[in-house]
C-alpha cells in the first residue's frame, strides 16, 4: 500500500514529527503521487498550518477585528483596490451571520488576484490574508478547535505529464472532510460551486464567477475539526451530497450550469486517511511544537 508522510519541523529546525496517511488504491491517487514525485526536486515547499483554539484569544471576534484592520491597510495602499467601508464587519454581529460581506470580500480577492497575479505587490498579499480570515470565520457559528494543514510543491510541472482532470478524477471528490482525510489541495483562485453551497452564495454562480478545479496539483491538505468523531462516514457523505443537490435545485442553478456534471461534484479529491488515532489535543500540540511543514514524502 502506498503512503504519504507529512513531515513537520520544530521552530529551531532540530526535530521532526511525521504524520502518516494510507492512500486509497485508485488510479487518480496514483497520478497525484506521480505528480508529487516528478515535481519534488524542482519545487520549493509552501506550507501553512491554520490553528483555531476554542479557549484562547484567537476568537472569531479577534479575526473580525484583524480583517477590518487589513481592509484599512489595503485602502491606504491604494494599489488599484479600494474596499468599500460597507464591507467592514460589524463587531457586534457574529461574522458567519454576515455572509454577504464575507462573500463579497472573497470575490474582491479572487478578481484582483486573477487580474494582477499572486505575490505581485503588498495589496495582493494582504488580500491573501483577507481570504484566509474569511475562510476561518465563514463556516463556524461557535468557537471550536480546528487545525487545517496545507502543503504544496510549487515548481515546474513536466509538459509530458497530463494534469487535466478527467471525469474519473472528478468522481473521486467527496464532501470536504472534517477529520483526518488527506485531500488534494484546491490550488485554484476563487470558489467552486461546492464552496458556494457552504456559504449559500448562489449569486456568484449565476454571475458565472465560480472557479472549478480542473487540474491535478502537487499539493495536499488535511483538516482536523473538533475531534475524531467528526471523521466522515458513507452516510454523512451521501447525506451531504443529497443536501448539495437539493440546494442547487432550490436556487434554480440548472438554468446556468449542469450541476450533476462530474466537474461540479461536491468536495475535494480524497487521497487517503490518517493512520494514527490522534485526539484534538494531540493535533493542537503537534501544531504548537512543530509549526512548520518540511516535506511531503511519497512511500
Amino acid at each position: 500500500m502506498k503512503k504519504i508522510n507529512l513531515v513537520f519541523e520544530n521552530e529551531a529546525g532540530t526535530k521532526t514529527e511525521v504524520m502518516e496517511f494510507d492512500l486509497y488504491d485508485h488510479p487518480t491517487v496514483d497520478k497525484v503521487c506521480q505528480l508529487l514525485e516528478l515535481t519534488k526536486d524542482t519545487s520549493r515547499l509552501a506550507g501553512r498550518i491554520d490553528v483555531r483554539r476554542r479557549h484562547d484569544g484567537a476568537t472569531t471576534l479577534s479575526y473580525a477585528q484583524e480583517l477590518n484592520q487589513v481592509i484599512d491597510q489595503i485602502n491606504e495602499l491604494d494599489e488599484d483596490c479600494q474596499i468599500p467601508s460597507t464591507l467592514l464587519l460589524d463587531l457586534n454581529i457574529a461574522p458567519h451571520e454576515q455572509v454577504d460581506k464575507l462573500n463579497r470580500l472573497h470575490e474582491i480577492f479572487q478578481l484582483y488576484s486573477e487580474k494582477y497575479g499572486t505575490h505581485v505587490n503588498e495589496t495582493q498579499s494582504l488580500l491573501e490574508r483577507v481570504n484566509i480570515l474569511v475562510h476561518l470565520m465563514e463556516a463556524a457559528p461557535v468557537e471550536i478547535d480546528q487545525v487545517f494543514v496545507v502543503a504544496k510543491q510549487s515548481g515546474a510541472i513536466p509538459r509530458s505529464f497530463d494534469i487535466d482532470m478527467t471525469d474519473e478524477d472528478h468522481m473521486l471528490r467527496m464532501p470536504h472532510a472534517l477529520w483526518g482525510v488527506l485531500e488534494m489541495d484546491y490550488a485554484t483562485i476563487g470558489k467552486d460551486i461546492g464552496a458556494c453551497y457552504w456559504t449559500d452564495d448562489s449569486d456568484l454562480i449565476i454571475r458565472g464567477e465560480h472557479r472549478q478545479q480542473l487540474k491535478l496539483t502537487p499539493g495536499v491538505a488535511v483538516n482536523f475539526m473538533v475531534g475524531p468523531d467528526h471523521a466522515p462516514t458513507p452516510k454523512m457523505d451521501n447525506d451531504k451530497i443529497s443536501e448539495f443537490y437539493t440546494w442547487c435545485e432550490s436556487k434554480n442553478l440548472g438554468n446556468y450550469i449542469d450541476y450533476t456534471s462530474p466537474e461540479y461534484r461536491l468536495g475535494r479529491l480524497r487521497l487517503g486517511q490518517i493512520t494514527k488515532d490522534y485526539t484534538m489535543s494531540d493535533i493542537l500540540d503537534l501544531s504548537l511544537y512543530f509549526p512548520h511543514i518540511k516535506e511531503i514524502v511519497v512511500l
